[in-house]
């Protein structure tokens, strides 16, 4: 676990400030990312871009976020948080500026929000740290968690009036001056991070390529939902759903996700993480099959809302079993780098899949298939490091 280095002033993990400061934060980086349903249409509906065009823009963006948590995961130790927190923040205000100024050229808007990503992805890694600094982290976390995805709820429910009265541009404006409000928090954060290595408990070290499986299968899952989530809305659309419908479905299914949320943090210690991870991921690839047959849109609607409880459920005990396979505790920034990667991989797929009039079955079909091929990835390294724990139990 993170602690604190020195500090040039008296710091306590534990006040409301600093709590509040990491969760909202961490809110902040996400703001395009957990609407993106709603952000892919916008793209399509209010800019007039191919559906393909939308998935590609949506994939630069999270490029940046994958390279910069790549980044801050390699120099975290030597970053001065404040600085580089307000650099990021200044950097996603510019870019979402930028983003309603160029909006209907493609290849300038695809390098605007590759560069917002850049800064989103600094925000996000190091608030993942500041959450990792207090002391009650599950508590933290579940609140983290429960902001982050109300926000998400309400987004999407409200882009349809948003497209109506302000346009996506105006989204643009109104995400670049929340980004310009968190400048507010800086003074809050503490002036560097100490990483120090240490096992997580339950740590074993595996070899290399049991290693490289488990990341293979993190990037695998997370490349299904990057490309079943950017296009849910327009799923939804094409099932004959009204954008408000659809828009009311996704703010049913964050609501829903934010109970999934809750039990991964607080049943943690009562769940077996293989039969969860493994049970979550395939619930999640069938919720998607049921959607190629193009059955009613209240189907849609369930089959949304229990792909989004099992992701929110799934992942932090795929990202948790990650990290329990060395004792270095660099696996979990490893992992939280495939999961950003394959999040921007999955609207890249989708923007080869999407032409003209081919419908959504081939986007549902290789999700449900990419987050199977990751289940079956993940079992043996989870079983080896099992066993391997009970051996030195016995031991």
């Amino acid at each position: 676990m993170p602690t604190m280095s020195a500090h040039p002033v008296p710091f306590d993990r534990d006040t409301l400030s600093f709590i509040l400061t990491a969760i909202v934060l961490g809110t902040v980086g996400v703001l395009s990312f957990i609407v993106q349903p709603g952000l892919v249409q916008g793209f399509v509906s209010e800019f007039g871009f191919s559906e393909a065009a939308a998935n590609k823009l949506a994939f630069w963006e999270m490029a940046g976020v994958a390279l910069a948590t790549l980044a801050v995961a390699a120099t975290v130790t030597r970053l001065p948080v404040p600085t580089t927190i307000a650099a990021a923040l200044i950097l996603a205000v510019l870019g979402n500026l930028a983003s309603a100024v160029v909006g209907r050229d493609f290849l300038v808007l695809s390098a605007v929000r590759f560069v917002t990503g850049l800064g989103e992805g600094v925000i996000i890694a190091l608030s993942f740290s500041l959450v990792g600094l207090t002391v009650h982290i599950q508590r933290n976390l579940a609140w983290y968690l429960a902001l982050l995805l109300t926000y998400g709820a309400m987004g999407l429910w409200a882009m349809p009036a948003a497209f109506a009265t302000v346009g996506l541009e105006g989204i643009f404006i109104v995400w670049a001056a929340l980004t310009a409000l968190a400048l507010l928090l800086v003074p809050f954060c503490p002036a560097m991070l100490d990483t120090a290595e240490q096992p997580g408990e339950g740590a074993v070290q595996l070899g290399r390529p049991m290693l490289g499986l488990a990341l293979c299968a993190v990037l695998l899952y997370n490349t299904g939902i990057g490309l079943a989530w950017a296009n849910l809305f327009l799923i939804g659309l094409d099932l004959g759903g009204s954008e408000q419908e659809v828009a009311n479905a996704l703010l049913v299914s964050q609501f829903v996700a934010i109970f999934g949320a809750f039990a991964a943090v607080f049943l943690a210690d009562s769940l077996r993480p293989r039969y969860v991870v493994v049970g979550g991921i395939l619930g999640g690839a069938l919720a998607l099959l049921v959607l190629v047959p193009k059955p009613g849109f209240l189907v849609f609607a369930l089959a949304v809302s229990v792909f989004n409880f099992l992701w929110n459920m799934t992942l932090p005990f795929l990202l948790a079993a990650a990290g329990k396979m060395d004792v270095t505790g660099r696996m979990i920034a490893a992992a939280v780098a495939m999961q950003m990667l394959g999040l921007g991989f999955g609207p890249l797929l989708a923007g080869q899949l999407l032409v003209e009039g081919s419908g959504y079955a081939a986007v549902e079909v290789l999700s449900a298939a990419l987050l199977g091929a990751g289940a079956a990835a993940i079992i043996v390294p989870m079983v080896q490091r099992r066993r391997i724990w009970e051996a030195r139990q016995v031991a």
